[in-house]
């Protein structure tokens, strides 16, 4: 794959965080005081437990941080881009993209955009959409609007590459394959993921959750490990949530595996912007 990490770079690491402060709750009109204080718990704990461990560790990452977020806690989100940290698009309240026809995401895309521009000076160049769901419409969108990369997709799981546009089949017909579009993806997976493996859910059919963080420390580090001994310039995006994986607990085992990671010679911990800039055609 076309990427040219840093020179005595082995592989990246991008620990990023989906600040969304209470964004899906109000989404879904759960705004009683216990589920308001649920999302709460992110910019008043948890963004700052982040940030102290990023300066004890010495890297920056990215934050995803919806629209809606940063015009809520304008100071906090001005803090992250002062220390260095991208800010990049995650919807305006964390909408689910598929359920918005091509006008309404590009109304939310570019109010979002102007938010993020406000605070850092710039427009985001980086998106990974609300539950990890892009419409058919939104990479077209992202290219629209000079993104350099998306991290919502899943077709890979260390190596970056490049998005579709116009994919189209049906059960009755083989997949049609579109054409590949300049926005790069950075692959996520559920499994490297906080919210899945941690959150609580009433509906356990949907989300177990509440996993102990030993147990995801176990998954998390063998999938880096996976990463470092086979794939070379592999780049592992890990998507964790300041209101959960914030908790006192939890963002210990943050810490051992940043650890463990740092360990391993020629990790580069860095933003997904500084991923996108590294790939060459």
């Amino acid at each position: 794959m076309p990427i040219a990490l840093p020179p005595g770079k082995k592989c990246a690491v991008v620990m990023s965080w989906d600040f969304d402060a209470m964004s899906a709750f109000v989404l879904r009109g759960e705004t009683t005081p216990t589920l308001i204080s649920r999302g709460e718990f992110g910019p008043r704990v948890g963004v700052p437990r982040v940030l102290d461990l990023c300066d004890k560790y010495k890297f920056k990452t990215t934050f995803f941080v919806p629209g809606w977020t940063i015009a809520t806690y304008p100071e906090l989100s001005r803090k992250i881009h002062e220390k260095g940290h991208e800010i990049a698009h995650h919807m305006w309240c964390h909408e689910n993209a598929p359920d918005l026809n091509y006008d309404k995401e590009l109304e939310l895309l570019e109010k979002a955009m102007d938010v993020i521009k406000g605070v850092t000076g710039k427009y985001p160049v980086g998106n990974r959409s609300g539950g990890f769901a892009n419409s058919n419409n939104t990479i077209k969108l992202l290219q629209d609007h000079d993104f350099l990369y998306d991290s919502t997709q899943m077709a890979d799981d260390f190596n970056v590459y490049r998005c579709r546009i116009g994919d189209h089949g049906s059960p009755s017909e083989p997949w049609v394959f579109g054409r590949e579009s300049s926005i790069l993806e950075i692959p996520v997976a559920w499994v490297i993921d906080d919210w899945p493996l941690y959150e609580f859910n009433p509906q356990p059919r949907i989300n177990p959750g509440l996993h102990t963080p030993s147990q995801v420390f176990e998954i998390w580090s063998q999938e880096f490990d996976y990463m470092y001994d086979r794939v070379p310039n592999g780049v592992f995006m890990i998507t964790m949530h300041p209101y959960i994986s914030g908790r006192a607990h939890r963002i210990m085992m943050v810490e051992k595996l940043i650890q463990h990671m740092m360990s391993r010679p020629g990790v580069w911990f860095c933003r997904g912007e500084d991923v996108a800039r590294c790939w060459k055609d």
